[in-house]
């Protein structure tokens, strides 16, 4: 679902693959305005904590230079993951979560537009989750 909702928005994609010998597995990627984004999805009921967003800097700190992380988690994060986050630059993830999504979906939120801003916020104001639902 989530590859067909960037292909509409006309953003190429990569479905899930592995890497590194079959040892890495990668939910998905895609490429917008000249840089690449590894994809973390989490499904669960429960918020995500940090040990789950340490996987996503793992994946992408092996990858190339232009490679950012987006971590998509339905129910969200833990409280402190946003600040931790902010606290270490070197960790170049963006945080996305249920509700944005499920605006997207319903054509409330341009995906493109939501990318777009989300970005300039982690790369101009270092903050990894810019909240579009409640601005």
């Amino acid at each position: 679902m989530l590859n067909k909702l960037f292909e509409y928005s006309k953003i190429i994609t990569q479905k899930s693959f592995t890497r590194n010998d079959k040892a890495e597995q990668i939910d998905g990627a895609f490429k917008f305005d000249g840089w690449y984004y590894i994809v973390e999805c989490k499904w669960r009921e429960k918020p995500a904590d940090m040990s789950q967003l340490d996987v996503l800097l793992a994946k992408v700190n092996r990858s190339g230079k232009q490679t950012m992380g987006l971590f998509l988690s339905i129910s969200g994060w833990t409280e402190k993951v946003p600040e931790t986050l902010q606290k270490n630059r070197d960790k170049p993830i963006f945080l996305m979560n249920g509700n944005e999504l499920e605006e997207v979906l319903k054509g409330q939120i341009d995906l493109r537009d939501l990318l777009k801003r989300k970005i300039k916020v982690l790369n101009l104001e270092a903050k990894p989750f810019l909240d579009i639902c409640n601005e």
